[in-house]
């Protein structure tokens, strides 16, 4: 992209995290959080290629304590390491918005409970998780056209 794109994009950016800090659990979410990465630089990390090893679809219902367990053994052991996080969705017209507008947040390991309480919010698309080195990922969507059945998988870096 040209710079000029690139400062219209940062600006579309900015205008969608004010749109998501005017939904209370998304302020919270984003209050909470270490930082965030902007564009370009999220991009770049969203759209690194992973080998997916392991892939499951589940109702939203059957998203259990212990999946969630699963996923954090998966990505860090340690409770204050930090985790990437992007979330696509959260807002009215989300479907329309380009998924690249959408950064990538820097949080706790500890809070990573509160943010797969998306899975169960209204406009939930995608979340994925990434470990402190991004060599690991877990990649949670919801399939089209099913309000209630996800796909959760598992995936490293090639």
């Amino acid at each position: 992209m040209t710079a000029l794109k690139d400062k219209i994009f940062t600006l579309k950016q900015n205008n969608l995290i004010k749109k998501m800090k005017e939904n209370y659990f998304l302020n919270s979410l984003i209050l909470n959080s270490e930082k965030f990465i902007p564009y370009p630089f999220s991009c770049e990390i969203i759209n690194r290629v992973f080998v997916s090893y392991k892939s499951i679809e589940l109702s939203k219902v059957n998203f259990s304590l212990s999946i969630k367990n699963e996923i954090l053994n998966f990505l860090i052991p340690e409770e204050n390491d930090i985790i990437y996080v992007y979330f696509y969705g959260g807002i009215n017209d989300s479907a329309k918005t380009p998924i690249e507008l959408f950064p990538l947040f820097i949080i706790k390991r500890k809070n990573i409970s509160n943010w797969l309480e998306l899975i169960n919010k209204p406009n939930f698309y995608c979340l994925k998780f990434f470990n402190n080195k991004i060599d690991k990922i877990i990649d949670i969507y919801l399939l089209d056209n099913e309000e209630n059945v996800l796909s959760v998988s598992v995936g490293v870096k090639e």
